[in-house]
């Protein structure tokens, strides 16, 4: 459905990457789906946005919002736009694509690494909360930046 979908509007077909957040933060629920294939290139745990009135906090489930000042994820589909080097080291910029996350880009929602992220299942343990990003460990960030550097206009599904 999300490859007619993107197909349709131009973007990339070959590969997506879905987030469920209707999963346990400390399982894994980031996922790099080759299309051509019909299988996964990588899974692995991601963390959500944590709120503003519990910066960082552990929880295990993700609450969303569009709104700036939130630190909630947002669900939606979003473009990968620009690549760059920021303050966690390589990010991605994105755009949401939908009414729910059309925020993104102005709320300063990215795709990146950080080492306090983990790269293997830890439930029932949740992982560490953002801000609103999506945030990976470095090593699986590494992993999906060779991936991306490679590819253009990919979609990011968040869902819950």
């Amino acid at each position: 459905m999300l490859r007619a979908w993107c197909q349709s509007r131009g973007y990339n077909t070959r590969i997506a990457i879905f987030i469920d957040l209707a999963r346990h933060s400390g399982r894994n629920r980031f996922v790099v789906w080759d299309f051509e294939r019909e299988k996964p290139m990588l899974i692995c745990p991601v963390s959500h946005g944590s709120g503003s009135e519990r910066s960082h906090v552990r929880s295990a489930y993700a609450r969303v919002s569009n709104k700036d000042g939130s630190h909630l994820s947002s669900i939606g589909r979003a473009l990968i736009a620009e690549r760059y080097e920021g303050r966690y080291g390589v990010a991605y910029r994105l755009d949401g694509l939908d009414e729910s996350n059309s925020n993104l880009r102005s709320r300063c929602v990215v795709l990146h690494g950080w080492e306090h992220t983990t790269s293997f299942p830890i439930w029932p343990i949740p992982t560490v909360g953002s801000f609103g990003c999506p945030v990976l460990s470095k090593k699986m960030m590494q992993r999906v930046d060779e991936i991306l550097k490679n590819e253009q206009s990919v979609v990011l599904d968040m869902f819950d």
